[in-house]
């Protein structure tokens, strides 16, 4: 189970993340806080801003690397919330895990698109 949470952790820090790489964007999304409930309200706001990004004047690659980092967030959010509410199963812990990496790769190609060049966001860093 201290896998779990360390997993469920690292979910929470890439919202925080999302957040920080949509807020950039010329025209900024603003995520609401990720309440403890499952995350509901925090993954249909993210399912918004996958629609949303797709009507703003963005690199068709950035696009494509935030619809799909977004997804992972939902995928893994999908997976933890079984794995706490239902059993923590090695499928589903081994499915977070490959989300959260999925999305880690993601993430850094959509830091690249968004910051100058060495520049990076640190995970405390405010938006």
């Amino acid at each position: 189970m201290d896998d779990l949470k360390d997993l469920a952790e690292t979910l929470l820090g890439a919202y925080a993340l999302t957040g920080k790489l949509l807020g950039l964007l010329p025209i900024p999304i603003n995520l609401p806080p990720l309440e403890a409930e499952g995350g509901l309200n925090g993954a249909r706001a993210l399912e918004r801003a996958r629609k949303s990004i797709h009507d703003l004047p963005l690199d068709p690659v950035l696009i494509a690397l935030l619809d799909d980092m977004i997804f992972e967030w939902l995928v893994g959010r999908d997976l933890c919330t079984l794995a706490v509410s239902v059993s923590p199963d090695p499928h589903r812990i081994y499915g977070l895990r490959r989300a959260l990496a999925r999305f880690g790769h993601l993430s850094e190609g959509a830091e690249r698109l968004l910051l100058p060049p060495g520049q990076t966001l640190s995970p405390d860093q405010d938006q």
